[in-house]
This record gives C-alpha cells, structure tokens and sequence, in this order.
C-alpha cells in the first residue's frame, strides 16, 4: 500500500486498498461493471466519491 492516495494525491491518515470498478456501456445503456486488474491505494474521499471495491487485507 502507498503513502498516498493514487486517485488524487493525499497523504491521509485514513488510506485503503481498492480495485477501481468500471462501467460498461452498450451505446447510450449501462448493461454491467468490471474490476481494474490492479490494486490502488485511495483516500476517505475518493472512496466516497468513485465506484470501487475495498480489497480487505488478510
């Protein structure tokens, strides 16, 4: 995990690990969503504000 957010650049107390979540489209309709093959490291805010998924830690 990064010391920094890789979504905007924080340097927060409260980081996690996430896979990005992405929507796919069929012309104009959303028909499903796929996960970023890679992991990345994201603020309190930006996990509030895009679509993601938390990786938890084992």
């Amino acid at each position: 995990m990064s010391d920094r957010c890789d979504s905007c650049g924080d340097g927060g107390p409260d980081l996690a690990t996430v896979q990005r979540v992405y929507v796919v489209f069929e012309g104009r309709e959303a028909v499903g969503e796929r996960l970023a093959d890679e992991f990345e490291t994201w603020c309190a805010i930006c996990r509030l504000t895009y679509p993601h998924q938390l990786v938890e830690s084992t």
